[in-house]
């Protein structure tokens, strides 16, 4: 290969697809920048010239596939509420990377500057989007002022974690549903 196709954005996006594959197959502990190197064909200078180690390497692939982009607004409190559930959801459906995500989480623990940059390039910009929606929820008066939109979050997404790691309870529209049902019970409006 040429050193356009080893270093340049192809590269990249090859190299991240290949993390993912072999955190599929392998799982997190079997994963390794000589396996993700072989997986991509590339070497492993060329993953060590963009990312200094495994976590900061598999925190930019997990970052690249997880849904965090705005809910639109449907003028709906309930219906925005659920794509958000839906899109939290999704991001732990599968079970390889539900199972990888503790394990990087300890790992980036180790390293506040890894963890800053996994926050940045998806935490922080998916809690926002669902905030904007959850706010939107408060300005039309279907949740009180004082509504704690990072706590409803945290339940939201603990929920669907603890489902998918350890009771192996269906992630399904029901589930969906009752996230929601959560957020208005926990205020006492807008049953329906």
């Amino acid at each position: 290969m040429s050193d356009v196709e080893t270093s340049g954005p192809r590269a990249s996006a090859r190299i991240l697809e290949a993390a993912r594959k072999v955190l599929a197959e392998r799982g997190y502990s079997a994963l390794t920048v000589e396996a993700v190197a072989a997986a991509a064909g590339v070497g492993k200078s060329t993953i060590y010239r963009w990312w200094p180690n495994k976590e900061a390497l598999l925190a930019d692939a997990l970052a690249e596939v997880f849904q965090g982009g705005e809910i639109p607004d449907l003028g709906d409190t309930r219906a925005e509420l659920r794509l958000a559930v839906d899109m939290t959801i999704a991001n732990y459906a599968d079970a390889h990377l539900a199972v990888a995500l503790p394990a990087l989480a300890a790992d980036l623990a180790r390293h506040p500057e890894l963890l800053a940059r996994f926050r940045a390039a998806f935490l922080w910009r998916k809690r926002e989007n669902i905030a904007a929606a959850l706010r939107r929820g408060i300005d039309r008066g279907d949740l009180p002022a004082a509504f704690d939109t990072d706590l409803i979050q945290d339940l939201w997404a603990g929920a669907i974690l603890y489902r998918r790691l350890m009771t192996g309870a269906p992630l399904d529209d029901e589930l969906a549903g009752r996230l929601v049902q959560l957020a208005f019970d926990a205020t006492g409006t807008l049953r329906s």
